[in-house]
């Protein structure tokens, strides 16, 4: 059993940091130990008499394949006493009735917290003084209802505390909705159209997109550092990504893709024969009808039936699968659409997979199995495992991407399944098939450059922080 001593110094203080002030975002590297950190910080409070009982919103597998085991791990934390409010309605309530110092809660179940405890007049009756969210870019959206729901709430907490490693995963915007979960609008202010208004100007006429003026970077850095602390990762292998394989479509799939692109409709015809259609409503639902095309197959007739075109990633995933396999190594495979695990599941029959079709206690199963070595390959759909989970205990070092995500913060908690603390491989390594001249490559240009964005940005806050 590991002891607090075994806690590294990094760690100790972001713990002093968070136990130091009412409100703290801790922005750490994948696989820095935020939950340790949290949990202990945490406990701190409630042995000083400032808290009595913390809410903790966290991912659910994260909630139940990590918050829950956690406290075993370490000898300083057997004496906490946590519920795990994520399953039955009854369930839920029986965690938050027992009396347990963190009740530990899925983002999808807080609606429901709400409506169970509602406010009544200037009274909230939430039966919690302590809010530790994890993951808390999972509330970075503030047009969303669950943000403009919790945003009246967060003042019922004497102390907050946010946890992500990925504060700006795509835009600088995304920092407000953070922070004011964390401190009720102390950094920012209370309105973040004041705000963006103030420090972004709009790149679109319908004011999709804002940039920030060029003195922004450096202002929400200033005003951070009260805030905010930055734990980078100290003996974590780097991740790799090794060169994309670049894939040519044959002719005719180039003819579909090009019409697909020009005209946002598109005929083909299914393996009887029979025409079906392929239509995008509007720019942004063709960026995803292309990548179907790439991905081999396409969605017919605005419903969840798949035309297949290609096989070629599927040649490549194999191919890449003999050669981990070789070195006596395991696979983790990331897909984009439910089709893409359909065609994994009819390739590999019995595969184990994060995503659909899994049930919870299912996923638990493969996850300790995973980590036991037990498992050559396992899929994995980023939205169900993107957060939180530890899947390197077996020294797992590859990763391959079916279809890439746009979002840069998604690519990089993925990547942190294997790339985190206990990873005993020298690297992680990210294989990618793109197809080329198409979104495919836009989508990797996207990616990589949200995340070189995201990675200056927080070399910076990390600069700051040791001046």
């Amino acid at each position: 059993m590991l002891t607090y001593d075994d806690l590294d110094n990094d760690q100790v203080d972001a713990i002093n940091f968070i136990a130091s002030g009412e409100d703290a975002l801790l922005v750490a590297d994948v696989g820095t130990g935020k939950t340790v950190i949290a949990l202990t910080a945490g406990q701190i409070a409630i042995h000083a008499g400032e808290i009595t009982r913390w809410l903790v919103l966290a991912p659910k597998l994260v909630a139940t394949d990590t918050w829950a085991k956690e406290p075993a791990k370490w000898e300083h934390l057997q004496n906490i006493h946590m519920a795990i409010a994520c399953d039955t309605e009854a369930e839920r309530i029986e965690a938050i009735k027992s009396g347990a110092q963190f009740v530990v809660m899925n983002y999808e179940n807080l609606d429901w917290l709400m409506e169970l405890y509602p406010r009544m007049g200037m009274i909230d009756t939430l039966p919690f003084d302590g809010l530790i969210c994890d993951e808390v870019d999972k509330l970075k959206e503030v047009s969303t209802n669950r943000f403009k729901a919790f945003r009246a709430r967060v003042k019922k907490f004497n102390k907050r505390v946010g946890l992500t490693g990925t504060l700006i995963p795509n835009k600088l915007t995304e920092i407000w909705g953070q922070t004011y979960t964390v401190d009720g609008g102390a950094t920012f202010g209370k309105s973040f159209y004041k705000w963006r208004k103030k420090h972004f100007y709009p790149t679109d006429h319908n004011q999709h997109n804002w940039a920030p003026f060029p003195d922004t970077e450096a202002f929400l850095l200033k005003k951070l550092r009260g805030l905010a602390f930055r734990l980078i990762a100290q003996g974590i292998p780097p991740v790799v990504p090794a060169r994309p394989v670049s894939l040519a479509l044959p002719h005719s799939i180039r003819a579909r893709y090009k019409e697909l692109e020009d005209e946002f409709y598109l005929v083909v015809k299914d393996a009887e024969g029979k025409s079906r259609e392929v239509e995008a409503a509007n720019a942004a639902v063709l960026q995803g009808k292309l990548q179907q095309i790439c991905a081999g197959f396409s969605y017919v007739d605005g419903g969840k039936e798949a035309v297949w075109h290609s096989q070629q990633k599927f040649g490549w995933l194999e191919g890449l699968r003999h050669t981990v396999f070789r070195q006596n190594a395991q696979l983790l495979v990331f897909y984009h659409f439910n089709e893409e695990l359909d065609e994994l599941k009819r390739r590999y029959p019995g595969l184990p997979h994060l995503g659909k079709g899994t049930s919870h206690k299912r996923k638990l199963t493969f996850i300790d199995a995973w980590n036991r070595g037990e498992l050559s390959m396992m899929a994995l759909h980023p939205a169900s495992a993107g957060h939180g989970l530890n899947l390197q205990l077996s020294g797992a070092h590859n990763i391959a991407f079916l279809t890439l995500p746009w979002s840069g913060g998604m690519y990089e908690q993925v990547c942190g399944r294997l790339a985190r603390r206990g990873q005993t491989a020298e690297k992680v390594t990210v294989h990618t098939a793109l197809c080329h001249h198409t979104v495919d490559e836009q989508v990797f240009n996207v990616v990589t450059g949200k995340r070189a964005g995201m990675k200056s940005f927080l070399g910076k806050m990390y600069d700051a922080q040791t001046v």
